[in-house]
């Protein structure tokens, strides 16, 4: 975190049966200057896609009830002000409150609000904070202690990129954006299971999953591949590694759930186990903001199709790509129906310079 612009926390009253829901309300922002602010901030902000906080990308919802936080959201990241920080954290409480009263089993919580940059980028963080695992609150909810936040607590949580999200505002109405250019400006911790009792936490907010699969699929295959290669100790594994994925992938049936700690455990049998440190922080890597691939995601068979290889083989010569790489033209590999023939192109300098010297040193071909 460079820069905690904004930060606030406000109260949501809610007991387990009882439908009602009380919205208790902090005067005014919090002093982002307090040692105790700025740590509560930067860790709940540092948790999000770590370890048990792995999170899903998405967008505002467009097909049922978004409620009023979009908007507020849309005006923030029109102008990042005090003002507009505080009107969001507003409506965000209202619409809490409205969704948890439909919920009988749901309960409240202390609401954190963070409006911060981070490498020239400026989000707006939502987290559902219990006042237990390293936080103690005083009056006014002002945080007093904040030690090392557990992981465990971070049950639900939103993160907006609201650069991300003025440029897609901006591109609405405009051409359709392709699938591999979606906005998937938003992220979020929505925790399932036995415990989790504030699951209207992200619908009140308006949010949902929207990576598409077949982005998701090729992302990852191409991210292990990077990341891999950029481990210096295993880089030469990288190819490996991006192929066991590749088989992983096809072996699920078609819209199959990909999950993350899977695929981890595929790559790491492609190294030795003394090497499995150096893909400690894959997972991460792969849920980050840059990469955006969802901790669990419907595998794409379509887009799997253009991994498959196609190997070939004759006396003298065979031949093995994927299918990806073949087409009628303008493609790295060039078929021609009429004569049966393919036509290979952009072949690598130090393939050429192996062709042409073999063809020199028969003759075949003069010398530059």
């Amino acid at each position: 975190m460079d820069q905690l612009k904004f930060a606030i926390i406000h109260a949501l009253k809610k007991e387990r049966t009882v439908r009602e829901a009380e919205v208790q309300l902090r005067g005014r922002p919090l002093d982002v200057g307090k040692a105790p602010v700025l740590k509560l901030a930067t860790q709940l902000a540092n948790l999000m896609g770590r370890d048990e906080n792995a999170v899903s990308w998405g967008q505002f919802g467009d097909r049922r009830r978004e409620g009023l936080f979009p908007g507020a959201t849309a005006e923030l990241a029109d102008h990042v002000t005090e003002e507009a920080f505080l009107q969001v954290a507003h409506t965000a409480m209202t619409e809490l409150a409205g969704q948890a009263s439909e919920e009988n089993f749901a309960t409240g919580g202390y609401i954190f609000f963070a409006c911060y940059a981070q490498q020239a980028a400026t989000y707006l963080l939502i987290a559902m904070i219990k006042e237990r695992g390293g936080i103690t609150l005083g009056a006014d909810f002002e945080p007093t202690e904040v030690n090392e936040v557990d992981l465990s607590k971070l049950h639900q949580a939103a993160r907006i990129n609201l650069n991300r999200y003025a440029e897609f505002l901006a591109q609405q109405g405009g051409a359709p954006i392709a699938a591999d250019e979606e906005k998937t400006y938003l992220c979020f911790v929505n925790r399932k299971g036995k415990e989790d009792v504030a699951g209207y936490f992200i619908q009140a907010l308006g949010c949902e999953r929207g990576v598409s699969s077949g982005r998701a699929t090729s992302s990852l295959i191409k991210a292990v591949k990077n990341y891999v290669k950029g481990q210096a100790a295993i880089a030469n594994k990288a190819s490996e590694a991006r192929q066991a994925v590749i088989d992983y992938l096809q072996s699920l049936p078609d819209h199959a759930i990909v999950e993350l700690d899977h695929v981890i455990r595929v790559v790491q049998r492609v190294v030795a186990v003394d090497q499995y440190e150096l893909l400690e922080g894959l997972k991460l890597f792969l849920n980050s903001e840059e990469m955006q691939i969802p901790n669990e995601f419907p595998v794409s068979k379509t887009t799997l199709k253009s991994y498959i290889r196609i190997a070939a083989k004759a006396d003298q010569w065979n031949l093995n790509f994927e299918s990806g790489a073949l087409g009628i033209a303008d493609s790295e590999i060039v078929y021609d129906r009429a004569r049966h023939t393919l036509t290979l192109t952009r072949l690598p300098p130090e393939t050429v310079r192996k062709i042409e010297d073999t063809l020199r040193d028969r003759g075949q071909l003069a010398e530059e």
